[in-house]
């Protein structure tokens, strides 16, 4: 709840402080940031609106510091930093003040609380047009305009240090953006949020986890994230993760250069998109399905089941998104040292979601066979996903160990495995959160007719209506391909692009 008067004192403390600044406009001509930013900060005008702020602030209850009763602070203040880099100091040299300063300088010092923002910037071309909604994100390509409209203080930022990546800048970057409740007001952290989280989150979190999936369930080449902001909209815009892309030099006819955003493999056309785009519109809903349990009562007996089944999806999730980096075209493994690696956590993604009972052992055997009937499109692919499966766990065993897996393995298990796994969180957010992962599936190993009814019929119902797609292949074992070990064969090469 605002203070009108506390408001008009800090409207009063801004106006003195600028008719200072005014007063003295040869005197500021003449000094550098440096000494200015120390001056002004020294000024009583100064001191003054930080007092308002302050107030104003405390009324509004906005962004408050509790230092352990020590520094019980409200609001912002104005600093030799921020005086400098947010661009106030170019402002104090005008003979004409932007109209709209005064507002959003109170604002930035003030509050009152506003929604706050986060920004993802994908390494993936996406040429979407407009705005188009993924699992409660709007993927979108932001203009110059649109990142001033939220940049701190927008009437002084042509005179601020940009808090934007240069490509983000120069235009062209997709992104993911949300609105949020979860963020709190604050200062940019002299560390560097991104640091700090690093050293002390438990795990990896990835707020965008589920339109990142639903991109890299719909097409073969991996979309990973470049950079995460978090934005308070004009008052802070902090980049908490990543570098943002590279800018990279391109020409039309070999002789011109102009600079793009250096994307990774993940480059589609108008149509490639428009079926990304179809895939994730009939996919959202049913993973927003994973969390609806949040919504049922206590005491509905269903809830505990969808909770857990949620929090499988969403670690599988993470451990599968955090592999992209390490990815190149296709799915394959960009550096060698990495392959022994990424099938440890590949299989440590399926185990999560296909092993949901109490463990009690003979996991390989029970993710292979579960692999195999959950995403098998007929026997001799679900024997191939078997065999694959297991000599994958396999190679899981000797890095856990500190053996040195097969050369041959290392070699050709990671894309099957890719694939694999992507299909498995398909056809798993289509039967939902309450599918009995163990039960229906061992069932299934039985019975082809369960396997019908409760796992391929439901599938084949959505699949249907999904878009071609070559990443999701099917492997088909070849007359001759080489035996890797005893009675057991490679994943051979994959065939036509066909149906995830």
């Amino acid at each position: 709840m605002t203070d009108p008067s506390a408001e008009l004192t800090l409207t009063s403390a801004i106006a003195e402080l600028l008719g200072r600044a005014r007063s003295m406009p040869d005197h500021l001509a003449n000094i550098g940031n440096a000494e200015l930013a120390e001056q002004v900060a020294g000024w009583a005008e100064t001191v003054a609106v930080n007092d308002a702020a302050s107030a104003a602030a405390r009324t509004a209850g906005y962004l408050h510091y509790d230092n352990d009763g020590v520094d019980d602070r409200w609001g912002r203040r104005l600093t030799r930093n921020n005086l400098r880099t947010l661009g106030i100091l170019d402002v104090l040299r005008m003979r004409a003040i932007p109209a709209q300063f005064p507002a959003d300088l109170a604002a930035y010092l003030a509050g009152p609380p506003i929604p706050s923002e986060h920004l993802v910037v994908l390494d993936a071309r996406l040429p979407v047009d407009g705005s188009h909604e993924i699992s409660g994100w709007q993927l979108t390509q932001p203009t110059a305009a649109d990142l001033d409209a939220v940049t701190p203080l927008p009437s002084s930022s042509q005179f601020a240090t940009d808090p934007w990546d240069p490509a983000l800048r120069l235009g062209g970057c997709c992104v993911l953006r949300r609105a949020s409740n979860d963020l709190q007001a604050r200062n940019p952290s002299v560390w560097g949020t991104g640091i700090l989280r690093s050293l002390f989150e438990p795990e990896l979190v990835i707020p965008a986890w589920e339109p990142l999936l639903l991109l890299n369930l719909a097409q073969a080449e991996r979309v990973i994230v470049a950079a995460e902001y978090e934005i308070e909209p004009g008052r802070m815009v902090e980049r908490i993760r990543g570098t943002g892309l590279d800018l990279m030099p391109a020409t039309f006819d070999g002789i011109e250069e102009f600079e793009e955003p250096g994307w990774g493999p993940c480059r589609l056309d108008q149509q490639e998109l428009a079926a990304v785009l179809r895939f994730t519109d009939i996919m959202s809903p049913l993973l927003e399905q994973w969390q609806a349990w949040q919504s049922l009562p206590q005491t509905d007996r269903n809830r505990k089941r969808a909770k857990s089944a949620g929090e499988r999806l969403r670690r599988s999730a993470h451990r599968f998104l955090a592999l992209g980096p390490r990815l190149g075209s296709d799915g394959d493994v960009v550096y060698e040292r990495d392959r022994a690696e990424i099938i440890f956590w590949y299989m440590s993604a399926l185990e999560n979601l296909l092993i949901t009972e109490r463990p009690d052992g003979d996991f390989s055997r029970k993710v292979a066979q579960r692999a195999a009937i959950l995403i098998g499109a007929d026997d001799e692919e679900r024997l191939e996903i078997r065999q694959a499966i297991t000599q994958a766990y396999g190679v899981r065993s000797k890095v856990a160990h500190g053996d040195l897996p097969p050369d041959q393995l290392l070699r050709i298990l990671p894309k099957p495995l890719y694939v694999y796994l992507r299909r498995a969180f398909r056809n798993l957010i289509i039967l939902g959160p309450l599918f009995d992962v163990a039960a229906v599936c061992d069932d299934a190993l039985m019975s082809a007719a369960v396997r019908e009814r409760d796992i391929a019929g439901p599938v084949r119902l959505v699949t249907d209506q999904l878009p071609e797609e070559p990443g999701m292949r099917t492997w088909l074992r070849r007359a001759g391909t080489p035996t890797v070990g005893p009675g057991t064969h490679s994943p051979p090469p994959p065939r036509s692009p066909g149906r995830m």
